[in-house]
């Protein structure tokens, strides 16, 4: 199977059907990844299959439970997961917010190259942020920071009725029973956790799901 086929019958196994213009999309975006590495530091995973399962079937995860609407992605640093939240669901509209510029400048090439609609990626702080953009459907952060310091950046731009993912890997119960005091001072809830396996993998991934 090459890793075309893996990606495609991975995504099937997450609930998300990829079609060939998807996958033609994902595999220009790991190539841009792949080459702008060079000379910027964006990830440290940099090989075919590493991109393709580590980094787009870890993406592809929460694409089922994210709502349609306005989706914001903290910390996105190379896009990871709001480009490719973006590739597998044209109806979202995303901003891409991280704080180093140069990623940011990536962001904003990669969307050209790619000829993506309705996606924005802005530089600056969560913090800072907040007071100027607000009132998203669904707000995603993965692999940023401790529950209780994400919740304090990302609840603030949900709007009521609205839910906050994050994604985590194996050893996330203390980070939740540290977080929950600031989530629900936030007037977060929890209302799940989802535990699954990246497809062709023993890697758990749990998705955290807040509401508000």
């Amino acid at each position: 199977m090459n890793l075309q086929d893996t990606l495609k019958s991975g995504a099937n196994e997450l609930g998300v059907m990829l079609d060939n213009s998807m996958i033609d999309a994902l595999w220009a975006y790991k190539n841009f990844l792949q080459e702008y590495n060079q000379k910027v530091n964006l990830t440290a995973i940099t090989d075919d299959e590493g991109i393709v399962v580590k980094h787009f079937l870890d993406c592809l995860t929460v694409v089922p439970h994210v709502p349609h609407g306005r989706v914001i992605d903290i910390g996105t640093g190379a896009g990871l997961p709001g480009l490719v939240l973006k590739i597998v669901r044209p109806d979202l509209n995303i901003t891409l917010l991280d704080a180093r510029a140069k990623k940011v400048k990536f962001l904003q090439e990669a969307i050209n190259l790619l000829k993506l609609e309705n996606i924005t990626a802005i530089h600056g702080r969560a913090e800072d942020v907040q007071k100027k953009i607000a009132a998203f459907d669904c707000a995603i952060s993965r692999a940023v920071g401790q529950l209780e310091t994400l919740a304090g950046w990302c609840l603030p731009f949900v709007k009521h009725g609205g839910k906050f993912i994050a994604m985590k890997g194996p050893n996330y119960a203390e980070e939740l029973s540290a977080g929950r005091p600031a989530i629900k001072n936030l007037g977060g809830k929890i209302a799940e956790v989802i535990t699954l396996t990246l497809p062709n993998t023993d890697m758990e991934r749990n998705l955290i799901i807040i509401s508000k």
